[in-house]
């Protein structure tokens, strides 16, 4: 064809404020919300019960994230599973890690119908105090167990109180 007879190519400018009002944006954030809450739910209920066969595997890090390490888990969701669920349990905030799982559905939901559901600021209110509570708690009443129930932070937190009011205050 002829170049001098062909249209000049448009580039079109896109505003995020446009596309952050697009329906099919909030649908496609809700559902990755959704789809993350699925899978930590899975992840941290497979963890209960495999916590222990993928623990010295997990212990190397997030090298085994790479697509060449090659050991096989026992977690339901493989090697990012048990990596990430013993992130949240045994370096986070223990069982309480759940609590993440509804924070994601809560947002999720409200994101994909495009309309409040669910209250995103009073969950994220108990989100944010359940984690503590939760965490300490769980700690406090399972010391000694090699399951991290209260995670790294509600053993902190624990041993913190009972050194401040002791264990009858804690």
């Amino acid at each position: 064809p002829d170049p001098s007879k062909m249209k000049p190519e448009t580039v079109e400018k896109v505003v995020a404020k446009e596309l952050w009002k697009d329906e099919r944006t909030h649908k496609i954030f809700g559902t990755f919300f959704l789809l993350i809450a699925f899978l930590l739910f899975v992840a941290f209920t497979s963890y209960l019960f495999t916590w222990q066969e993928d623990q010295s595997k997990v212990f190397k890090g997030a090298q085994i994230l790479m697509p060449s390490h090659a050991e096989p888990m026992a977690n339901m969701l493989g090697t990012a599973g048990a990596y990430f669920s013993d992130l949240f349990f045994r370096k986070g905030f223990g069982v309480a890690s759940y609590l993440l799982c509804t924070l994601f559905f809560i947002a999720g939901v409200n994101l994909f119908f495009g309309r409040k559901i669910f209250s995103l600021t009073r969950n994220i209110k108990y989100v944010i105090i359940g984690l503590v509570i939760i965490s300490v708690t769980a700690s406090f009443l399972t010391q000694g167990n090699p399951f991290p129930w209260g995670g790294a932070a509600g053993d902190m937190a624990s041993k913190w109180l009972q050194q401040l009011v002791g264990k009858v205050g804690t």
